[in-house]
């Protein structure tokens, strides 16, 4: 049987926020990670908890002592291999939240260089491990962190940016609808494509749509809907793929006729499922004028799509009338 060893890790955050990060000597089997910056921690020694391996690595690598600091939940689990090697010597990485508890003085072992208390509202330094990275992004989505955006559109002034609306709780497309509602009243012309929302009975939002003046719109791909049975279709067929196709071509359109908002409704959803590919849909977005706002929608957008945009905004699931049995309810569900 393949064994593992396992790696204890704490991000740690103190009362005002801050992660901290030390920075990694490259000490005996480091030699791969020299200068990057980590989290404290390391492997478990014989009939350790991890608790005991991860208190006994703070003291070690940082000088902190278990009155000091609390433990919580994993944040993240990763894998890695013991000195770059990961077939032969495989390392299970658990990453636990630990909340610092006052101020106290950081006493570095030989395996660190420097430490420093990181801002998570900030971009992520790039000579930090993957591992780190992804450790950080955990904690953001667990503590609903707004992340600072871009440099480069610092003080930016008018439409032509990039929202994305994600998650798996409701209000993606609604929000959406009511950035549509806002911009139509400052008089501007706006473009919509549902993608994957074929058929003529399930979307009510349309009918009023229909009735604003300054809104062109657009619904691509097949009814999923058996209107005997009420059954949802969720094959992805050929026909689907020519829909999405489409739906991105009428986005091209939508923006050589001048836009100022353009919404891409379920477009995230439909890279996920395969109706369309992402390098499809980061091609259209090359296409993007400068001064056209751009909104785009669906759960599980891909991480390509999370890092072009200037705004990201997950909607969590922390209770739905769905799963006890409240069908979708005409004119608020649908």
């Amino acid at each position: 049987m393949e064994k593992k060893l396992v790696a204890n890790k704490a991000v740690i955050v103190n009362p005002q926020g801050k992660i901290l990060l030390v920075r990694d000597a490259g000490k005996f089997d480091h030699t791969q990670a020299l200068g990057k910056w980590d989290f404290p921690g390391g492997r478990m020694d014989a009939l350790e908890s991890p608790q005991e391996g991860l208190l006994r690595e703070l003291k070690e690598e940082v000088g902190f002592d278990p009155h000091q600091v609390h433990i919580q939940q994993p944040l993240q689990i990763g894998f890695w291999g013991m000195g770059g090697d990961i077939q032969q010597n495989p390392v299970v990485g658990i990453f636990y939240l630990v909340r610092l508890l006052g101020e106290v003085e950081i006493v570095l072992s030989e395996e660190h260089t420097e430490f420093f208390w990181f801002d998570p509202k900030q971009t992520i330094p790039n000579d930090v491990w993957p591992r780190v990275s992804e450790a950080i992004e955990a904690y953001r989505r667990q503590e609903g962190i707004a992340v600072a955006s871009d440099a480069q559109v610092k003080g930016y002034q008018g439409y032509g940016l990039i929202q994305l609306f994600t998650g798996n709780g409701k209000g993606k497309t609604t929000a959406a609808l009511g950035e549509v509602l806002r911009a139509v009243g400052a008089g501007k012309k706006v473009g919509i494509v549902f993608f994957d929302k074929g058929g003529e009975t399930h979307y009510f939002e349309r009918k009023m749509i229909d009735q604003i003046e300054g809104i062109d719109y657009v619904a691509t791909g097949r009814d999923r809907i058996d209107p005997v049975t009420g059954r949802f279709d969720f094959s992805i067929q050929e026909i689907d793929k020519q829909e999405g196709k489409r739906g991105l071509e009428e986005i091209r359109r939508m923006f050589k006729e001048g836009c100022d908002l353009v919404v891409m409704d379920e477009i995230n959803s439909s890279a996920d499922l395969g109706i369309v590919s992402i390098e499809e849909v980061l091609s259209v977005l090359d296409e993007k004028p400068k001064q056209t706002e751009l909104i785009m929608t669906g759960r599980n957008a891909p991480e390509a799509f999370l890092t072009r945009a200037h705004l990201v905004t997950e909607m969590r699931l922390r209770k739905h009338y769905f799963y006890s049995g409240v069908k979708a309810r005409e004119g608020l569900d649908y």
